[in-house]
């Protein structure tokens, strides 16, 4: 990767993704300027300048951006409006926006993860702010919020088990975030990142099982009994929206491209490896 003037600014620091995005760009010699709404426990990595900074709220958007060439920016819901023009205004010539494929899915466009996505890009389009949209598959953290204490007591249950998804490592995803940051040969207007393999939700927990070495079993639910078993954290129509996507694609296999190769240099990373890199999270040690 090239070196930069000025540092990189790294919005949602504290997030599984951002944070890692921080930490791929600090490894590789780049100033990494994180920033978070509030700096209270957050961890940047060294070297790196933590600001306090609330993207819906323009007031500290010009500190944080002064010198700033490059944005990682994260989809934040309320109005970006003001610090996107901020972002314009102080040179910024490009931004990486994360986002997810619920933008233009044939279901969940519609849901109200689709559309909290759409207004995202579609405020950073309007800006003018030079852009690469960034969609990763089916994160793999997705299984430590979702299934870490069923998982611990030994029984998943999930609607839809045949379900095929494409899990990423999230360090792909912030690899290839870095490389956007840093480097014009892959920006375009969007870039679609996958994990290596289609694997039903069932494949999914059966690889969890593999990895910490004893059962962990599937119990099939019916669209209503997941949706009278929401987690009390997660939106109902968020939650029914995602039901939609499984009952919709079924047992349909998930889409897996080479675009995480194409950018690195090497092969997108498993699920397998995912399990065995951040196995911690399912506070089994």
């Amino acid at each position: 990767m090239t070196n930069l003037d000025g540092p990189i600014l790294v919005t949602g620091a504290r997030g599984n993704i951002g944070s890692r995005v921080a930490k791929a760009l600090a490894a590789t010699g780049h100033a990494v300027r994180a920033s978070a709404r509030d700096l209270t426990g957050l961890a940047v990595p060294e070297g790196a300048e933590a600001v306090a900074l609330d993207l819906t709220d323009p007031s500290g958007a010009a500190a944080a951006l002064d010198g700033v060439r490059t944005v990682f920016l994260y989809p934040t819901r309320g109005d970006l409006g003001d610090f996107l023009e901020a972002a314009v205004k102080a040179g910024v010539e490009h931004a990486v926006l994360l986002s997810s494929p619920a933008a233009y899915d044939p279901v969940e466009h519609a849901g109200p993860i689709g559309a909290a996505h759409q207004a995202a890009e579609a405020a950073v389009r309007e800006s003018g702010l030079a852009h690469t949209v960034l969609y990763p598959s089916w994160l793999g953290s997705n299984v430590f919020r979702d299934w870490a204490a069923q998982v611990r007591a030994g029984r998943v249950s999930i609607a839809f088990p045949e379900w095929r998804i494409n899990p990423i490592h999230l360090g792909d995803v912030a690899e290839v975030a870095a490389d956007l940051l840093t480097r014009t040969q892959f920006r375009g207007r969007s870039l679609v990142i996958t994990g290596p393999e289609s694997l039903s939700q069932r494949e999914v927990v059966a690889a969890i099982a593999a990895e910490l070495g004893r059962p962990v079993e599937v119990e099939e639910l019916t669209r209503e009994q997941a949706l009278a078993g929401r987690p009390e954290w997660f939106p109902e129509a968020m939650f029914d929206s995602l039901l939609g996507v499984a009952a919709n694609l079924g047992d349909t296999p998930a889409t897996v491209n080479n675009n995480v190769e194409r950018v690195l240099g090497r092969p997108a990373r498993t699920f397998a490896q995912w399990l065995h890199d951040e196995r911690a999270a399912f506070e089994l040690e």
